[in-house]
């Protein structure tokens, strides 16, 4: 490599970080996050208006297009609604392909290699959380997560990966599979090799979880819904995949006696959209605004 090339690339990552590190302006932008041990993230926000140190964070998980910019701008009024500071990172498909790279949470190459913690999606969750506190002023200690479709894969993962998350509650809307909380279902599709202890799962089956459901997902044929037959063993389109995963959950809480923190909740009439699904996720989140 050349020295040209080499100062080049220095002053390139120079620059990303001066960016990353100045304060957050009021309104919508982007930023580069590099600062864990997995590819660059663009992180796409929005600050609200009504900003104060004490305002909530939420982090939004796009769903399978990658389309982080998209997600963010269909929560920015609900981002000012509720005045909260609105994190939306993107997965590239090239640096993190298929579900491996992205909804399972980039824990295993698609070999079935456990990766380093430094490289999950949910260990730059929250190194972004700490970057954007430290930008924005903001004081919370712990942020909220929601995820749509692919997304939603992702964040119904985090409690049993990560269970030492900063979260303060987690949504996870109209998933097309699920990682079922049992031993007997062999990963991705459930906790059988997948490294998830049952102290793991006892603590995830505690957490504030939301499993939210559009009452019109009924599509089976959808063009993005999971078509493997582990998947479809967990019913015939998202809204009964979502309620069995619920019922299943509720009842190894049961079995393992352990206090059940998880809630499911439906929108009434809506389908497999996101922007659809925004206000009925708030609601879930911080409640009815004031």
């Amino acid at each position: 490599m050349s020295l040209r090339v080499i100062a080049l690339t220095l002053l390139a990552a120079l620059a990303t970080a001066f960016a990353a590190e100045q304060p957050l302006a009021v309104g919508k932008g982007r930023f580069d996050f590099a600062d864990w041990d997995g590819p660059p993230l663009p992180v796409w926000y929005n600050v609200p208006g009504s900003l104060t140190p004490s305002s909530p964070l939420l982090f939004v998980m796009h769903g399978l297009g990658r389309n982080g910019d998209e997600y963010r701008d269909q929560w920015i009024a609900l981002s000012e609604k509720y005045g909260v500071l609105l994190v939306v990172p993107t997965f590239s498909a090239r640096d993190f392909p298929g579900r491996a790279g992205y909804n399972f949470g980039n824990v295993f190459t698609v070999d079935g290699t456990r990766r380093p913690q430094g490289q999950w999606g949910y260990t730059a969750i929250e190194r972004i959380f700490d970057r954007v506190k430290a930008v924005a002023g903001v004081t919370a200690a712990t942020y909220f997560i929601y995820g749509h479709s692919a997304g939603a894969q992702f964040v119904h993962r985090m409690p049993y990966f990560l269970p030492g998350a900063r979260v303060a509650k987690l949504v996870s809307a109209n998933a097309g599979a699920y990682m079922l909380p049992s031993f007997e279902d062999a990963f991705p599709y459930g906790l059988k090799d997948s490294g998830i202890a049952e102290s793991d799962l006892k603590e995830a089956l505690q957490k504030p979880i939301v499993i939210l459901l559009g009452e019109a997902d009924i599509e089976p044929n959808h063009r993005s819904i999971p078509k493997a037959p582990e998947a479809q063993a967990q019913g015939l389109h998202r809204l009964a995949r979502g309620e069995n995963y619920f019922k299943l959950a509720s009842e190894q809480a049961v079995r393992l006696s352990v206090p059940f923190g998880w809630k499911i909740a439906t929108a009434p009439g809506i389908g497999h959209d996101n922007a659809d699904m925004a206000s009925f996720a708030a609601q879930e989140l911080f409640g009815k605004p004031h």
